[in-house]
């Protein structure tokens, strides 16, 4: 006979918790309907009045779509380097950043280095000077010249440019890579 209560007592006790299990899971389940109204409602709410329902997936990819078309057209810049314009889809220029030459149609990759001709100042001057990680002498009066990573490219570009000391300024920029596509004759 105890035997029998045993069995019928767990077998209860095992009833109790699975039902008290069930109304936990009802809960969030309430929970989580809950929410979910509270956005399509915030949503309903931030609309002229219509009721619309939305797919929470649909709207974040809309919002990114929304933020990478706002940010590509607030860093799409363009700039006068090396006496031709350049159109930069950047907010900073710096190695690696990719640039549109209108001149000669092609897309190049700044390189991070810019090169100086100077008859008035030596490798040593130029270092002292200027905030420089690395300088290599090219040839007479000319000198490849590597900025400080705490130095922002273009205005660096821009100060050894307006150095009545330093004859001429070039930054570095690849265009091999993209080669323009070939044009076709047609017969």
């Amino acid at each position: 006979m105890n035997e029998k209560k045993s069995i019928i007592l767990a077998s209860t006790l095992f009833l109790v918790i699975a039902c008290n299990n069930q109304s936990d899971n009802n809960k969030k389940s309430e929970v989580l309907t809950q929410e979910e109204d509270k956005i399509i409602t915030k949503i309903d709410d931030k609309s002229s009045g219509k009721a619309v329902i939305v797919n929470k997936v649909n709207l974040k990819n809309e919002k990114l779509n929304a933020n990478k078309l706002q940010l590509k057209n607030e860093t799409k810049k363009s700039l006068l380097i090396n006496g031709e314009k350049l159109i930069v889809h950047s907010s900073e220029l710096k190695k690696g950043t990719k640039v549109y030459s209108a001149s000669i149609r092609q897309v190049g990759i700044v390189k991070g280095s810019i090169v100086v001709v100077t008859k008035k100042l030596d490798a040593n001057q130029l270092t002292s000077k200027y905030k420089i990680s690395s300088i290599t002498k090219l040839a007479v009066n000319t000198f490849q010249l590597v900025p400080d990573d705490s130095e922002n490219l273009y205005q660096f570009y821009r100060t050894l440019q307006g150095s009545e000391l330093i004859d001429q300024v070039e930054l570095a920029i690849d265009y091999s890579e993209y080669f323009p596509k070939a044009e076709t004759k047609t017969q």
